[in-house]
Formats: C-alpha cells, structure tokens, sequence
C-alpha cells in the first residue's frame, strides 16, 4: 500500500483565507489594494475568482470555508458567492490598517 502524501491544511474560514492571501502579498500590492474604489475592486473579483474557489477548494470538500462563507451571508446578508466573501474580507482588512509603510 503506498502512504498518502502529507497535504498542507487548507484554511477553515474566512478570516483564515483573507490573512493567508494577505501573508503572500508584497508591501506595494498591499497599498494598492488599501486604496481600490470599489470598481477597483469588481476588477480585481472578476480576474482572481476563480483562482480563490480552486486554490481553497470550496467547490471540491472544504465544507468547512464553505460553511464559514455563508455563516457570513447569514450574519450580513451580503452575496452568497464565497470568492466575492473572502476578497472583499481581504480588501476590508487592508482597507483597516491604518498605513502602509512601503520600505524600497
């Protein structure tokens, strides 16, 4: 028998994936996301969508971040689709610090 290959946990919530994402961002793509305007914003959604549903397996057995997403739906009554939940996580917590210090 051959010995599954040990997998990196995938996040369980929201807040997971969003500080996940952020950890990978450097400092100026941080600041340019801090300052999107919503339209910005709708651009970013419909280039990085579906990398989010594919990279977090939320379609294919991440119940439990699936879970998380529409606990979040329920709370806010925001859109169901969970990409849009998790970035507009990640731009709401960038849009929260309150300056990025971008070291050149």
């Amino acid at each position: 028998m051959y010995e599954k290959p040990n997998r990196h946990s995938l996040p369980r919530t929201v807040d997971e994936v969003a500080d996940l994402l952020i950890s990978d961002l450097p400092p100026q793509q941080m600041a340019t996301l801090s300052g999107m305007t919503e339209n910005d914003f709708v651009r970013l959604y419909d280039s990085v969508a579906n990398y989010v549903l594919d990279e977090f397996k939320i379609w294919t057995g991440n119940d439990e971040l699936l879970a998380s997403c529409m606990h979040e739906v329920s709370d806010k009554g925001h859109a169901t689709d969970p990409a849009l939940i998790i970035l507009r996580r990640v731009w709401q917590k960038l849009h929260d610090f309150p300056e990025i210090l971008i070291i050149t």
